[in-house]
């Protein structure tokens, strides 16, 4: 029997403020469909508020064409065909998650997904963004562990491109600032 657990991680420099991401994700998450409209349509808190532990927001996003390279593995294309099973359907998908952990002096954030499009695919997922100053530079790392449901689902690869691609769309926006 396969494993069925995995971990994928990647890395992105950015050249904004460490903090003024960090708060991006762990704290002003309401912001993010501004930021990245193509990508996120919609956040909106259920219980709690925006940076509390335990607190749970419902996402409204769309998985589909993306763009991206990065340091952990690197794959480029016109459009990356897939919203993790192997196709871009460009519809809405929904998460609702909560949050499980949040460090501002470590400037990371922990979400578990625990209802939505993921879990069909998915047993747990858990994403981690975190933001860390290495000399004069900043690094966001994003890092999925999940429990697939069974051996034909494939690890979330497209969606961590999509996260690469918020990271840069967070970063512009930031800079133009």
């Amino acid at each position: 029997m396969a494993n069925l657990a995995g971990k994928v991680e990647a890395e992105v420099e950015i050249k904004c403020d460490a903090d003024e991401f960090f708060h991006s994700w762990g704290g002003k998450a309401h912001q993010l469909p501004n930021l990245c409209p193509e990508k996120l349509h919609n956040v909106e808190v259920h219980e709690g508020d925006w940076k509390t532990e335990g607190s749970a927001k419902l996402w409204t996003y769309v998985h589909a064409q993306i763009c991206s390279s990065f340091l952990n593995f690197a794959f480029v294309c016109d459009r990356l065909c897939g919203f993790v099973s192997g196709r871009c359907d460009g519809k809405k998908k929904v998460a609702k998650e909560i949050i499980e952990a949040i460090d501002e002096e470590k400037k990371l954030v922990t979400f578990k997904v625990i209802e939505g499009d993921l879990m069909e695919l998915y047993k747990t997922f858990i994403a981690t963004v975190h933001v860390d100053t290495q000399g004069e530079s900043n690094v966001v790392t994003w890092t999925f562990e999940y429990e697939k449901l069974n051996e034909n689902v494939e690890d979330p690869n497209t969606l961590m491109g999509m996260c690469i691609n918020m990271t840069k769309d967070i970063e512009a926006h930031h800079l133009q600032q």
